[in-house]
């Protein structure tokens, strides 16, 4: 049995997933994969990705589309490998062509930098978005193709990340995730709605838009009228003075570094989730939502126990503000707190459990916002203190709770 047929009349392209079949050789040729074609091919690009040979810097989808164009090509040019080694040795060569290190230059909204040529996150930064940026880089470019790039743009996220096109593009997607959610912790702990009144946002997807258009009329007058909305969020100001104070904590600069680490520590990869959860969560617009994310960053942390998930979240989160290394909340606040928390995680309870989604106000996230900023903060300073692993976290939580709490 073939691997492939030639077809030789319309009705031979009357088969079942045509496209994935179809061959399109030059002058213009075309060649029909048949099921045992299709397995051999399948088992192949399977074989090469499960192996891992590329280090991750392949996907693979990447692998897949590889394999089917080196074969397109070798019967094209009448180089039919001898065996299902030789095409995966040429797949593999072609993949790894295809891997370089990628920089990409993303705007990124809601800051803006007082005096800074520059803000060094870790092996990213940001910097104003300019042509004179892509010259000192002796990056070259055409003024037509980069000025939509430009327009309406203060600032870029530039960062270098290792993959196929891709791949990179994904990785550069998710960093970019953890240091707006990190810009936003920054923000957070210092205003007293926390992260309400910020939306740090890198625009390289698809997402909701910083300003909305519509048109409406009334029965009696039908003559259109033009709305113009704009989600109206402050900008997060970084100035000299303030990167310094960045620099003296070193809770940036250690939570980028951890961001960039090739292997982390349970608690390390903890604090990377849930500061991926703070960042959707306050770049939501809708209240109820942005509470479930809130949580969904401290669950992170304290959701292990599932008999008493309400109490032992809610005094984790409240033991961690009042007892950790910044103290962000006073020791005689420690009983009103807690009992704020748990309030606040029966709204969680009541959205995520029986779809209610009116309960929640702007200020009921934005008071969690600032809570789980500090937390984050803190969480940070445990791992710089050498602490690896959730479950002593949650050990210190637990025994601080029953100390000041009567055993309750």
């Amino acid at each position: 049995m073939r691997a492939w047929t030639v077809p030789k009349s319309i009705k031979d392209f009357k088969v079942s997933d045509l496209l994935k079949r179809e061959l399109r050789l030059t002058e213009g040729r075309t060649l029909l994969m048949t099921d045992l074609g299709l397995r051999q091919l399948d088992v192949i690009a399977g074989a090469l990705s499960d192996a891992n040979l590329f280090n991750q810097e392949a996907s693979d989808s990447d692998v897949r589309s590889v394999t089917r164009d080196v074969l397109t090509s070798c019967l094209s040019n009448g180089k039919r490998p001898n065996d299902g080694i030789e095409l995966a040795s040429m797949v593999s060569e072609c993949v790894r062509a295809g891997i370089d290190e990628r920089t990409f230059a993303a705007p990124i909204f809601g800051i803006s930098l007082l005096g800074l040529s520059e803000l060094p996150l870790g092996k990213f930064k940001i910097v104003p978005a300019s042509t004179s940026f892509l010259e000192s880089n002796g990056v070259q470019f055409e003024e037509d193709a980069v000025s939509p790039a430009l327009n309406h743009v203060a600032y870029w996220l530039v960062g270098t990340v290792r993959g196929t096109k891709g791949v990179a593009e994904q990785r550069f997607i998710a960093h970019a995730e953890l240091l707006t959610g990190m810009l936003a912790i920054s923000a957070a702990s210092m205003y007293q709605h926390g992260a309400h009144s910020f939306r740090i946002v890198v625009a390289i997807t698809v997402q909701a838009h910083a300003r909305s258009t519509w048109l409406s009329w009334s029965e009696n007058h039908k003559a259109a009228t033009t709305h113009l909305k704009f989600l109206g969020k402050q900008t997060f100001e970084v100035s000299a003075e303030l990167l310094k104070q960045f620099d003296e904590s070193g809770i940036l600069t250690a939570a980028c570094a951890l961001f960039e680490a090739a292997e982390r520590t349970p608690l390390q990869e903890a604090i990377t989730r849930a500061v991926y959860w703070y960042s959707a969560a306050h770049r939501e617009t809708i209240a109820t939502m942005k509470l479930v994310k809130y949580w969904s960053s401290v669950e992170t942390f304290f959701s292990a126990d599932q008999k008493e998930i309400t109490k032992s979240v809610s005094s984790g989160l409240a033991a961690v503000l009042v007892f950790g290394g910044f103290e962000f909340i006073s020791v005689a606040e420690y009983g009103a707190t807690m009992r704020r928390v748990a309030k606040l995680y029966a709204a969680r309870s009541r959205a995520v459990h029986r779809g209610s989604h009116t309960h929640v106000t702007d200020l009921d996230a934005a008071e969690l916002s600032r809570w789980v900023a500090w937390m984050l903060i803190n969480m940070i300073s445990f791992e710089r203190l050498g602490y690896t692993s959730v479950e002593r976290v949650r050990h210190e939580a637990k025994r601080l709770n029953s100390i000041h709490s009567g055993g309750r």
